[in-house]
């Protein structure tokens, strides 16, 4: 038996982040658009146990990985071992910011439950995927969606529209218990909140809507790079240009396909690190 499943990255159109909770975690505010850049997932059984393999990325077969996190809290909720083979093929960057491995353990959770035949139910398996990372439940069920608490109190926006996206990934990674680390409150920012309301019923139409990441700011001083990606990207037509999650993926949305199709050509000829043209979901 084999389960093969495409794993999605995701933006965060905005980042707000409200303060630091008493279990260590912050409270956020994000919209959060899937977008279609892919890893792949397979999962089939093996009788000689538990093996995980990514190829290209060797850091990942280890203990500390989501999927492999994933697969032991199954194991723990059904009371026995899951003598699988799993197979991860990595196109999303990794420590990008785009959620590429909470997608991957989501995926896993997902498919592990439909190889045995639906034997955890969906709420439940919401309950495990937010002990595995805060974005994780998002990938359950990955559509555009407001997010707060520490991530895991979700409100989809079905009807939001789906943007076309160059991202910028610069080559390096930034970590998310780092970025929040360099957090300090009370936070500046050229506007207090994001108008909700607006933003859902309105898109980005008509402008009017100032898209902030939190964590930009903080991070951005220690990679100078970032605020010339994002310039570069303002400079093709954008609507806006932002990090995405903790960095260090920078993105430029567009309206329609064509203009973010010539941009993504002319800043590939720039050389700025890995350039992707994608669309949400």
């Amino acid at each position: 038996m084999e389960i093969t499943l495409r794993t999605p990255a995701k933006i965060n159109l905005f980042l707000e982040v409200l303060g630091k909770r008493r279990d260590g975690y912050h409270s956020i505010r994000s919209l959060m658009q899937p977008i279609n850049l892919f890893d792949t997932l397979s999962i089939k059984t093996n009788s000689q146990g538990l093996k995980i393999r990514c190829p290209g990325h060797p850091e990942l077969e280890n203990p500390s990985n989501l999927v492999n996190k994933a697969v032991k809290l199954l194991e723990k909720e059904l009371g026995r071992p899951l003598p699988l083979s799993i197979r991860l093929k990595k196109k999303i960057p990794v420590g990008a910011g785009l959620g590429g491995g909470s997608s991957n353990a989501a995926a896993t959770l997902t498919g592990i439950n439909q190889l045995l035949g639906g034997l955890v139910p969906e709420r439940r398996l919401a309950v495990l995927a937010a002990r595995i990372g805060s974005d994780v439940p998002f990938f359950l069920n990955p559509v555009t969606t407001l997010a707060s608490g520490r991530g895991e109190i979700l409100k989809p926006w079905p009807d939001f529209p789906l943007y076309w996206y160059v991202l910028i990934y610069p080559g390096f990674s930034v970590s998310t218990s780092w970025a929040y680390g360099q957090v300090k409150f009370p936070l500046t920012r050229i506007e207090k909140s994001i108008n909700i309301k607006r933003l859902k019923t309105k898109g980005l139409a008509g402008g009017g809507t100032f898209l902030f990441n939190d964590l930009e700011g903080v991070v951005s001083p220690y990679f100078p790079g970032l605020a010339k990606i994002k310039t570069a990207l303002q400079d093709r037509g954008c609507l806006q240009a932002l990090m995405s999650g903790s960095g260090s993926t920078m993105f430029g949305l567009w309206e329609s396909e064509e203009p973010a199709r010539e941009a993504c050509s002319r800043l590939k000829r720039q050389g700025w690190g890995k350039v992707f043209l994608v669309r949400g979901l």
